[in-house]
């Protein structure tokens, strides 16, 4: 687990330096699908796998300056943001969500964190199919992304001005 944990950091870094050093004014959002459910439950919790994930998650991300978080309504969602969003004193803002139609989220979202958070840090807990329509409206191009798994992490550098990049990693739990 420590050495998966060393490798999620040092993703999480090598990330936000690929992107190069943000300049004043850009908005860094990082993108994780939630992580691993115990059931097939409509609102099913974390498996033991998926909250040893959210702990790795809190070990990445918490010397992000991560200033908001967003979740959606489910539990799985909030269960993987929470214990950062408590390590941070953040409180997880509710993005809900319609799964079987997630329709514009993306862009609902995207629009939500650049006009509330410009020039900050933000953690998105999304699902398989909301995690390349957000990470596609913050950039304003195609994502191409399918089949997000669980340990897939996105890292978008959203400038004050010129185009947005985005690197994608994984965790390796």
């Amino acid at each position: 687990m420590k050495a998966a944990t060393k490798y999620l950091f040092i993703l999480l870094a090598l990330g936000l330096a690929a992107c190069g050093r943000p300049q004043p004014g850009a908005t860094t959002v990082i993108v994780v699908r939630h992580a691993e459910k115990a059931s097939d439950a409509a609102d099913s919790p974390l498996a033991e796998a998926g909250s040893q994930r959210a702990q790795a998650l809190v070990r990445a991300a918490e010397g992000a300056g991560v200033s908001a978080v967003y979740s959606s309504q489910f539990r799985r969602n909030l269960d993987t943001a929470r214990p950062l969003s408590e390590r941070l004193g953040v409180a997880v803002t509710e993005a809900p969500v319609n799964l079987e139609s997630p329709g514009d989220y993306g862009q609902r979202l995207a629009r939500d964190i650049l006009d509330g958070h410009a020039g900050q840090t933000v953690l998105v807990v999304g699902h398989a199919n909301t995690v390349g329509s957000t990470v596609e409206a913050l950039t304003g191009r195609p994502a191409q992304i399918e089949g997000v798994e669980y340990h897939d992490l996105f890292v978008v550098v959203v400038p004050a001005g010129g185009p947005a990049r985005v690197i994608k990693g994984q965790d390796g739990l």
